[in-house]
């Protein structure tokens, strides 16, 4: 017997839950929630003879991605460099195609530059300014890691 939690209230459905569609979502719920959304009626299928194919997803091991992430003190880097060439930040703004006042709030940490800025910055001193830091996603249910609708959303009655 698979074990189901309502998804508003959290608590464990006992037999089978009732679908039910709430703005537009269709969710999974037990019978003292069934009221805030109408219910959803089981398709028919148009055609005579179609099957219904259920697909297993395999059970692996988490996935990790990487993602580039701004170094930490990537604003004293930028600041060292120019200064290492002797240039002005007009001068650095210039040869990278940016605003003066581009390199000043980045040099003073005001602004996190984007993605393009930090290429050609890259690029322009011969330095890694990103890191890849790995990030794990967990898939899988768990009772202690899956928040509800019930944990996130507060429902409001309407006064009679």
């Amino acid at each position: 017997m698979i074990e189901m939690n309502c998804e508003i209230c959290g608590r464990e459905i006992r037999g089978k839950g009732f679908k039910i569609v709430v703005e537009g979502s269709e969710v999974t719920v037990c019978p003292s929630c069934k009221q805030y959304g109408s219910e959803k009626r089981p398709s028919v299928a148009s055609q005579q003879g179609a099957r219904r194919v259920v697909l297993k997803r395999k059970r692996g091991s988490p996935k990790i991605e990487f993602q580039d992430e701004l170094i930490e003190d990537y604003h004293l880097i930028i600041k060292h460099e120019r200064e290492k060439r002797g240039w002005s930040q007009e001068q650095l703004a210039k040869k990278i195609q940016e605003k003066e006042s581009l390199i000043k709030k980045i040099e003073n940490a005001e602004i996190t530059p984007e993605p393009e800025v930090i290429e050609k910055l890259e690029k322009l001193f011969n330095i890694k300014l990103r890191e890849q830091i790995p990030e794990i996603k967990i898939e899988g249910r768990s009772k202690s890691l899956t928040p509800t609708l019930g944990d996130i959303v507060v429902v409001k009655r309407k006064k009679k």
